[in-house]
């Protein structure tokens, strides 16, 4: 993802980045994911739970991912989203890495 200096909310630090995630349901059964961990350079910054996002087969769900540093050098940006399906079993995902390149 390219630099930007386009503030995040909640952040005053001056370099930043923003992309979309998709999430898609290939499979055959309703799915609901329910937590994502972000990590930043290899280190896991955030948990979120309760996310509630339902997937039916075929569905798909953008997520806004923004982030922000005080330093201006590339970094490495990943999301984990885990969840169950219909029958009740736990699903993990780990999203790709994600280049942010330097300003």
């Amino acid at each position: 993802m390219p630099w930007s200096d386009e503030p995040v909310s909640g952040c005053s630090l001056p370099n930043t980045w923003r992309y979309d995630q998709i999430l898609k349901n290939t499979g055959g059964s309703r799915i609901t994911i329910s937590d994502r961990a972000d990590s930043f350079d290899g280190v896991q910054v955030s948990t979120r739970s309760g996310l509630g996002i339902v997937l039916d087969p075929g569905a798909e769900h953008s997520i806004r991912t923004q982030w922000c540093s005080a330093n201006s050098t590339e970094h490495r940006a990943q999301t984990t989203f885990s969840g169950s399906d219909a029958g009740g079993a736990r699903i993990n995902v780990a999203g790709p890495v994600v280049r942010l390149m330097a300003r």
